[in-house]
């Protein structure tokens, strides 16, 4: 039969213990509100800006018909979803809702990147916003 020592259990409770913080910080830096309008969804094609769609308002479905090949997402409830892909495979459709800032939907084949941003705060001039750090 196994035998643990001391050293084993200390180890299994440190381990326990750093997984368990580590869930909680995932967990509380979700649950992080984000006032109603700030958050909109960046829309690349082909690494080329596309189009930028706010996540609050009515229900909108955003139709992408490029040469890569065509993409429907759709707008509703403070976050967005792949619905339509033409590619082979469909990942970008099982990637699901997103609503979090820095959450993704990508479409390799056709060329397709979205991401959830926040919009900068009406209170913070852009002039004053830092460019770069030199040392």
């Amino acid at each position: 039969m196994l035998k643990l020592k001391r050293g084993d259990i200390l180890l299994i409770v440190l381990l326990l213990t750093a997984g368990v913080g580590w869930l909680v910080v995932q967990y509380w830096d979700g649950m992080r509100e984000v006032e109603a309008g700030q958050l909109s969804a960046s829309i690349s094609v082909d690494g080329e800006f596309y189009r930028s769609v706010s996540l609050d308002g009515e229900d909108e479905e955003i139709d992408i018909q490029t040469e890569y090949g065509h993409n429907i997402l759709k707008k509703f409830d403070g976050g967005i979803q792949m619905i339509y892909a033409d590619c082979p495979k469909k990942i970008s459709m099982a990637m699901g809702f997103i609503s979090r800032p820095n959450q993704t939907i990508i479409c390799v084949p056709n060329r397709v990147f979205v991401e959830i941003v926040g919009s900068p705060s009406p209170d913070i001039d852009p002039a004053e916003e830092i460019d770069a750090y030199v040392r």
